[in-house]
């Protein structure tokens, strides 16, 4: 999963693309799958994951595409469509190739390496993607994705927020590397679109 800048970096994009950078719900839609606190959803059920026959994870964004494609006229939902491609990616992507490869003694370090790094790369992703922080948001209306609970999502707005306060990181990336990352935004953008051109043009 890439971090909450990283999803608000995709779906600002998404919305210069499809609405002229109108929408608001879609950057609602781009945060909501990670919502879980104050209210633990299970991640395996607002992330779509289906598990293959031999184990694996992976989320099912065709499986919310047929699921609620009658609902794409809310850009919520396109913005809910875009983490899931983004999550998907990363998981290929990144995940794959420098966390799940590690010894099992040294993935929970690399994980947590991760996160310090999401926190380094909030400022550098801003020097590509110039974005403020998003204001006050209304109640959230008319969604209905199962084990989401929309009345919570001004506590992962607030989070995005705040990671606009980061300061200029003065630490190198532990794990990550910040042209990977951009190519990584790049591709989540892409095949978003490439998926919802037959379906919103």
């Amino acid at each position: 999963m890439g971090s909450r800048m990283m999803h608000y970096c995709i779906t600002t994009e998404i919305n210069k693309h499809f609405y002229q950078s109108k929408e608001i719900r879609i950057h609602l839609g781009g945060l909501a799958p990670d919502l879980t606190h104050p209210i633990y959803a299970p991640k395996a059920l607002t992330h779509f994951v289906q598990v293959s026959e031999d184990g694996r994870k992976r989320t099912d964004y065709n499986l919310f595409i047929q699921k609620y494609k009658e609902h794409f006229d809310d850009s919520f939902y396109i913005g809910y469509l875009s983490h899931l491609v983004a999550d998907s990616l990363w998981y290929d992507m990144i995940y794959l190739k420098q966390i799940k490869c590690l010894p099992e003694t040294e993935k929970q370090s690399a994980i947590e390496k991760g996160y310090r790094d999401f926190r380094r790369l909030n400022k550098m992703l801003l020097t590509y993607h110039p974005l403020n922080p998003i204001g006050e948001i209304h109640p959230v209306e008319n969604i209905h994705i199962e084990g989401l609970y929309t009345e919570y999502l001004p506590v992962i707005v607030k989070q995005l927020n705040d990671d606009f306060q980061v300061e200029q990181p003065t630490e190198p990336l532990e794990i990550y590397n910040l042209e990977n990352m951009l190519s990584y935004l790049r591709l989540s953008i892409s095949e978003t679109i490439k998926l919802l051109n037959p379906i919103l043009r």
